[in-house]
């Protein structure tokens, strides 16, 4: 083999080693965070849907006071790029023992498992599985004709439970954002 074969051969294995070492690094930048989701079953459990829109959200709090939310949109074919934003946070286990006394006390135990209303595609589920209260309510069609930004007129006490949680969601950080791939 000739020096200039050689050098050939070298500047091939070079510029290989150059891609790899390149997109290892590149795949450790764009790796999603690691986030942690303690074990076992939430003791709160809220999810709202839009399903016209493709928007769906899910927000847990656990045990320990972690809190994460998800929030999943433009997962219909006009609704825009499919994303999944994740985002967390952590009550006090005060914070979260006032939040349990107040579901625990706000009447959520007497109501019906489900409530519908025809005029809209927005549903609301709320579920508490704490000591004192096994509970898991539906409500479904209720009007928001804001988008949501206020409460739907939903029967009490799940508007204030609504805007309670509503409230927790958007104090959340965002830890990261992934593309919804088919």
């Amino acid at each position: 083999m000739t020096i200039l074969a050689k050098k050939r051969v070298l500047y091939i294995l070079l510029f290989l080693g150059l891609v790899v070492v390149g997109g290892g690094i590149w795949m450790l930048a764009k790796s999603p965070p690691e986030i942690d989701i303690p074990e076992g079953n939430p003791v709160i459990y809220e999810e709202i849907g839009y399903m016209m829109r493709g928007q769906f959200s899910y927000l847990y709090f656990y045990e320990d006071g972690s809190i994460l939310f998800i929030e999943e949109k433009g997962l219909r074919p006009a609704g825009g790029h499919p994303t999944r934003t994740w985002s967390t946070s952590k009550f006090t286990q005060q914070q979260l023992d006032n939040l349990l006394a107040y579901l625990e006390n706000c009447g959520l135990d007497e109501l019906d498992e489900h409530y519908e209303f025809r005029t809209s595609d927005m549903f609301f589920t709320i579920s508490v599985n704490s000591d004192n209260l096994s509970k898991k309510v539906m409500a479904s069609g209720y009007i928001t004709p804001d988008n949501g930004e206020t409460y739907p007129d939903m029967p009490s006490p799940l508007n204030e439970i609504y805007g309670r949680l509503r409230a927790i969601s958007q104090a959340t950080k965002e830890v990261y954002r992934e593309d919804i791939k088919d």
